[in-house]
């Protein structure tokens, strides 16, 4: 088991992916695209947005970030992480997938 993990994150961490933001309904920012810097065993993705850090988890409970291996999006909580980590306010609400 602990070794399909490691073969999850070797194989999202680096990718890029597509953001799209279903809420906040007044986002004017268009889509977000960023790249993977970790993967928390298919249940948390960090990010690279910019110079921002979005960390996202799947909206359902007990889905992962499997299907995006298969170029299927998934439906995502994302919330701006600070330098420092610290979960800064706001968040979205959308969908991922690789781009």
């Amino acid at each position: 088991m602990v070794c399909a993990l490691s073969f999850s994150v070797a194989i999202m961490k680096g990718r890029t992916v597509r953001i799209i933001v279903h809420e906040p309904s007044d986002w004017d920012k268009g889509n977000l695209f960023g790249t993977v810097i970790s993967d928390r065993g298919g249940k948390k993705l960090l990010v690279e947005v910019g110079k921002y850090l979005l960390q996202l988890v799947p909206r359902n409970e007990n889905e992962t970030f499997k299907p995006l291996m298969q170029y299927y999006s998934v439906m995502v909580d994302g919330v701006f992480l600070d330098e420092d980590g610290t979960v800064m306010d706001g968040g979205i609400y959308g969908s991922v997938t690789i781009d």
